[in-house]
């Protein structure tokens, strides 16, 4: 957690600390972006991080987390719980789309967790961002067989992680140059992605998801 100090300051400078904070962890990574370089990008005095954090460890991990709560908020805030299997997930794609298409930093951030060099910070951050995610699919799967929405023979397990890797590798491939090239040449797409392109594949994908679900 980041010091009393920093809580005490403008909100904008906050919101302006963290966006760059952000912003240079995805671009250089954590071993190679520098404090100063970030106080300057931020507009403030080098000291000054060292008064709101313990060190550049602790801001990289707030900086990842404060990047997560933003992600759920963004996918899940104007969830309802009600909502069957389908719709949700449906939701999680195209909201998690437009998020990451806002904030590519924080897909970034996420991806370099499991890089080479990044054990300690996966044994601390790894289960937490996971987790969420892992329940409330198992949940939902669960809960929709009991209603005979979801087949009666599926692995719920299995399931849950199988929808969520193809959500992860969705929007990786909006922001990846590798995984776009991967994408564009399975699924044959010229050129950019456009809004209708971008619908095409989340309808094409829930779709699948729904047909390997559904009872038959």
């Amino acid at each position: 957690m980041p010091k009393e100090t920093f809580f005490k300051i403008a909100e904008d400078k906050r919101e302006r600390l963290l966006h760059e904070a952000a912003c240079l962890f995805a671009e250089r990574g954590y071993n190679q972006a520098d404090v100063a370089q970030l106080a300057s990008r931020a507009g403030v005095a080098k000291g000054s991080i060292y008064n709101y954090f313990e060190s550049k460890e602790d801001l990289y991990l707030y900086v990842c987390r404060d990047g997560m709560q933003r992600s759920r908020e963004a996918i899940y805030g104007d969830m309802d719980p009600e909502w069957d299997i389908y719709r949700q997930i449906e939701q999680i794609f195209r909201q998690g789309a437009r998020f990451i298409q806002s904030h590519p930093e924080y897909l970034i951030l996420y991806a370099n967790i499991s890089s080479a060099g990044m054990k300690r910070f996966s044994e601390q951050m790894s289960l937490e961002v996971e987790k969420y995610t892992a329940d409330h699919l198992k949940h939902l799967i669960r809960r929709d067989m009991q209603r005979g929405l979801v087949r009666n023979d599926v692995d719920v397990n299995f399931a849950a992680f199988m929808v969520n890797s193809l959500y992860i590798i969705f929007i990786t491939s909006l922001v990846s140059s590798h995984f776009k090239i991967r994408l564009q040449e399975y699924l044959e797409i010229d050129g950019d992605f456009t809004d209708e392109a971008l619908e095409s594949m989340i309808q094409g994908t829930t779709d699948m998801i729904n047909n390997l679900l559904k009872p038959v």
